[in-house]
């Protein structure tokens, strides 16, 4: 009876064997069918892309990235070049890992996603119950092989996972194994069919200055303006001990020494200031930071990415008071469990970082017992749906707890390596981009009740993207989306009036502003464009002014006046010195970061170039 029962088992198991080894060869049979149109058509939906005459699906990828031709082109090229370098044996294990960081020569830099292009939505994978080699080859042989390369570096690849997760909100579901595979396999296949099945009206090409409407909105914004609201509120600004913005920083320790030394009494920053205009050390960082930094209103606190990363802290914020406590510590800083993305409320009241995607009351800042922000505190609420590189605007009201405008967009991603590498982002933002409004109320009677997000809106912005909003609301200014390069920035007026289930929003050109560079930001009072741009043959007179620069690289702050019309660069940078991320606080002064690849420091750097060119051409 036994014998019986082992041979009726062994005939089912052999049955339920063959079935399963049809099912797979079926499936891989089905798969190895597929024609290239349905394989495009497969990862294109997952991807979220516009194909010729088919709705577009609601796709993860789509809520931050615009997976048009020149997108999947330039993430196909990245994963290439990436995986024949990982790939090469021929090449140390530390030179293939060291390759995917952003400045390969530096270990303490950090991994970067754009360098893995598509794989990047893939490297939360690991090769084990949930894929395999039947399922999911293309996904598996990738897994492998990055398993491979980090064999006994655990802790390595773990911060490789985390650096190099997309999409890095936990609100944005991850693809799955079926989803990337298509996708995937789809790229390892050249992306066949591709431009037969997005059809794209052609990228602009050229840019034309065009001041007249932003100079008329600068004085239609003049008394309303969050400069001016701040002003006539006696807002107190950091630093300064007068009404005039001119004579601020300049306090001095009991011995005389500048609290805050001008730049060029400085060995590392005498030329950084090509003119008159004074440039302040304001804080030499202890810690390295990831992608942009932002100021509070007044100028007190300095936000960033990156930073001390304890108990499982990501970003950081500054306070800078603490160098004029004549009696306390000359630092504080704040560690917060967020990602990077800061921004500052523009009535002083808040903060919200990415990474959390929480808004919290500056109150909690202002309590010199805190040390840590967890974004869990009764200060914090849930800013719900907001992507990242996010700015936010505010209605000018009669109360510092007026309604709030946070807008994101597509965006180019941008943590420069300090090194030569470094080149303005290639901006990929098809016709089918889009600008986000997410409207969010106050839940109470101040900023402590905090913020719900009410209301989002989406309005078509054709090839433009990196969209960043000026603090009153009523304007954008997106990097506008050539074939090969960004060309200029179109600035555009956001028309809002509330309705009876929300705001009713709309676009209109206001201007356009060409001068190189990465996103922009606005003044308080509107009038001024501020960016970064990593410098090239083009920004020098010589091969010999060049040369310098060419094995190092740099970067300085270009500011374009709506009122004069004049595009400037304000810094003159040494070679390995990357002026990036300028903003502006609410009386005019802008603030700034040096990243420094010759001395491995990060500074904080306040100029009131934009102050003394309103003195010299006043409106």
């Amino acid at each position: 009876m036994r014998t019986q029962t082992v041979a009726l088992l062994s005939v089912l198991s052999l049955a339920v064997l063959a079935a399963c080894s049809t099912a797979q060869d079926d499936s891989q049979s089905a798969e190895s069918a597929q024609t290239d149109e349905d394989a495009a058509r497969g990862a294109l939906r997952v991807l979220g892309a516009k194909i010729q005459n088919e709705d577009r699906t609601d796709a993860t990828c789509r809520s931050c990235h615009d997976p048009n031709k020149l997108t999947l082109k330039k993430w196909s090229d990245n994963y290439k070049k990436t995986m024949a370098f990982i790939s090469d044996e021929g090449k140390s294990v530390d030179e293939r890992i060291n390759f995917m960081r952003r400045n390969p020569e530096d270990t303490a830099s950090s991994f970067a996603p754009s360098k893995l292009g598509i794989l990047t939505a893939g490297t939360h994978f690991t090769p084990g119950a949930t894929i395999d080699s039947v399922r999911h080859p293309s996904v598996y042989k990738d897994a492998q092989l990055l398993a491979k390369l980090f064999a006994g570096k655990e802790d390595l690849y773990k911060q490789f996972k985390v650096d190099t997760l997309m999409p890095i909100e936990a609100t944005y579901d991850r693809l799955s194994p079926a989803e990337f595979e298509k996708v995937i396999s789809w790229f390892d296949k050249g992306m066949p069919k591709l431009d037969e099945l997005l059809v794209e009206e052609p990228r602009p090409t050229t840019c034309t200055d065009d001041f007249a409407g932003l100079k008329d909105h600068v004085r239609a914004i003049k008394s309303t303006s969050w400069a001016a609201v701040n002003r006539d509120s006696r807002m107190p600004m950091f630093a300064c001990s007068t009404d005039n913005p001119l004579e601020c920083f300049n306090q001095k320790t009991a011995a005389g020494k500048e609290i805050f030394p001008e730049s060029r009494n400085t060995e590392v920053g005498k030329t950084w200031s090509p003119s008159e205009d004074n440039f302040r050390v304001v804080r030499e960082l202890e810690y390295k930071t990831f992608f942009w930094m932002r100021t509070s209103a007044d100028g007190r606190f300095v936000a960033n990415g990156g930073g001390p990363r304890v108990d499982g802290a990501g970003a950081v914020i500054a306070d800078i008071a603490a160098a004029l406590d004549p009696a306390g510590p000359k630092t504080r800083d704040i560690s917060v469990s967020a990602s990077y993305d800061p921004d500052f409320f523009p009535a002083n009241q808040g903060f919200m970082f990415q990474g959390g995607g929480k808004f919290c009351s500056l109150s909690l800042l202002k309590n010199l017992a805190v040390t840590k922000v967890s974004l869990d505190e009764p200060q914090c609420s849930k800013l719900e749906s907001v992507g990242l590189y996010q700015t936010v605007g505010q209605v000018s009201g009669d109360n510092a707890i007026s309604d709030i405008f946070v807008v994101n967009s597509t965006f180019a991603s941008d943590n420069p390596g300090l090194s030569a590498t470094d080149k303005d982002l290639q901006l990929t933002a098809g016709p089918e981009a889009t600008v986000n409004v997410h409207v969010g109320v106050a839940r109470g009677n101040d900023a402590d009740g905090g913020y719900q997000i009410k209301q989002n809106a989406s309005l078509p912005t054709p090839f433009k993207g990196d969209t960043m909003m000026a603090r009153s609301g009523q304007l954008i200014g997106s990097r506008v989306a050539g074939e090969t390069k960004a060309l200029g920035y179109a600035i555009d007026k956001l028309v809002f009036s509330p309705g009876g289930e929300g705001y009713r929003f709309s676009l209109t050109p206001a201007g356009r502003i060409c001068m190189p560079g990465n996103k922009a930001n606005f003044s308080f009072d509107e009038r001024f464009l501020v960016t970064h741009h990593y410098l090239t043959r083009e920004d020098f007179d010589s091969d010999a002014a060049w040369a310098p620069y060419k094995d190092k690289g740099a970067s300085d702050i270009y500011l374009a006046d709506f009122v004069t019309g004049k595009k400037t660069r304000i810094t003159r940078m040494n070679p390995g010195q990357f002026a990036i991320y300028p903003h502006f606080r609410s009386d005019g002064w802008m603030y700034f970061m040096v990243r420094d690849a010759n001395s491995k420091k990060e500074t904080v750097v306040a100029t009131d170039s934009t102050i003394r060119a309103i003195a010299a051409n006043p409106f």
